[in-house]
């Protein structure tokens, strides 16, 4: 969450074999008025308006959804969610969750 607020911009990149890549981005906005994401040559990029994404950033609200009308009369179902660490799974690198955020019961991830 630092680095989106400092940088406005989040991306990964997945190997899908050989040169085949697939990225995706999550980017604060601040030209745009709703929440909505585009694919591009092998990018998906999420955009969140700057004042929403600000207020999801500095709160404890867990996630951001929407249901993006697309072109062709469907939608598109868009959930961001901050990560909490899983429990059950011991050896998974919890540095970058929100353990202040997540549930207190022990069978929910």
């Amino acid at each position: 969450m630092q680095k989106l607020d400092s940088e406005g911009i989040l991306t990964e990149t997945v190997s899908l074999g050989g040169t085949t890549m697939f990225a995706f981005a999550l980017g604060v906005d601040a030209m745009r008025d709703e929440v909505n994401a585009e694919l591009v040559d092998n990018l998906l990029a999420v955009h969140i308006p700057l004042v929403q994404a600000q207020q999801w950033i500095n709160s404890n609200q867990v996630g951001i959804e929407v249901n993006y009308p697309l072109e062709n009369g469907e939608n598109l179902h868009i959930l961001i969610e901050k990560d909490f660490p899983c429990i059950d799974r011991e050896d998974e690198d919890k540095s970058d969750t929100f353990t202040e955020l997540a549930t207190k019961k022990p069978d929910v991830c």
